[in-house]
C-alpha cells in the first residue's frame, strides 16, 4: 500500500482521508499516515484518528519512502504554492476519488486530485492535477476543468463547460453548457452561469451577473 499524507489539518482533510479510507474498504490502497499543516498550533492534534505532523519540511525525512500526497486546502491559490513545495521535496501527488463516485471510462483524471462521494463524472471529461470535486457533484460530458480548479458541493457543470485554472464554482452552483469559467474566476453559491466568466472575475445571481472583476479582485488580495 501506498503511504499517504493529507497536505492540510482543516476541514478539507478529513473529507479527503474519509475517500482514501472508503477505498481502502474496497481494496487495500493507502497506508494513511495523517495530515501535516503549518500551523505550529495544529502540530500533536487528533484529527478524525489521525496525528497532525508538522510542516512538509518538518517531516520530510521522517519515512524512509517519499509518501504520496493529496493537498487538502481548499483555497485554490494557496494549494497551488503548498503543492508547488510538497513536489520539490518529492512527494508523489496521488488521486483520491471515493469509491460511490461514478465515473465513465473515457474519463481523464490528474494527479493529486480528490472527488468526493455522490459524485458523477461523465463521458470525455477531463479532470486535470490537484482539482477538487466535492460531494454530490455532476461534472458533465467533454467538459474540463483545469488543475487547481474546484466544484463545491452540490455544483453542476454542464456538457462541454470549461473550468480555467484556479477556478471555483460554489456550492449548488450550475454552468450552462458551454459556459467557460476562466482562470481563477469564481460562480458564486447557488448561481446559474448562461455566459463566460472573465478570467478572475467573481458573478453571482441567477442569471449570473459580474460582482467582481479580475483587477479588483487581485489589487483586493
Amino acid at each position: 500500500m501506498q503511504k499517504l499524507i493529507v497536505v492540510g489539518a482543516g476541514g478539507f482533510g478529513p473529507e479527503i482521508v474519509w475517500a482514501a479510507e472508503n477505498m481502502n474498504g474496497r481494496f487495500p490502497t493507502f497506508d494513511i499516515l495523517g495530515f501535516c499543516d503549518d500551523s505550529p498550533q495544529k502540530k500533536g492534534w487528533n484529527l478524525y484518528g489521525y496525528r497532525v505532523f508538522g510542516t512538509p519540511e518538518e517531516i520530510d525525512n521522517k519515512w524512509e519512502v517519499k509518501p504520496g500526497f493529496v493537498c487538502g486546502i481548499g483555497n485554490n491559490l494557496q494549494r497551488a504554492k503548498v503543492v508547488e513545495r510538497v513536489m520539490k521535496l518529492g512527494w508523489q501527488p496521488v488521486t483520491v476519488v471515493d469509491p460511490s463516485v461514478v465515473v465513465a471510462k473515457t474519463v481523464r483524471i490528474g494527479k493529486g486530485t480528490y472527488v468526493g462521494a455522490g459524485s458523477i463524472v461523465s463521458p470525455q471529461a477531463q479532470l486535470g492535477d490537484h482539482v477538487m470535486i466535492n460531494h454530490c457533484c455532476s461534472i458533465g460530458h467533454d467538459s474540463r476543468l483545469e488543475s487547481y480548479s474546484q466544484v463545491c458541493p452540490g455544483g453542476r457543470i454542464s456538457g462541454h463547460c470549461v473550468l480555467g485554472t484556479g477556478a471555483m464554482i460554489g456550492s449548488n452552483a450550475v454552468l450552462a453548457v458551454r459556459v467557460k469559467v476562466g482562470a481563477n474566476g469564481t460562480v458564486g453559491a447557488g448561481s446559474f452561469a448562461l455566459t463566460d466568466v472573465p478570467d478572475g472575475a467573481t458573478v453571482v445571481g441567477n442569471p449570473a451577473r459580474i460582482v467582481l472583476r479580475g483587477p479588483e479582485k487581485r489589487s483586493g488580495s
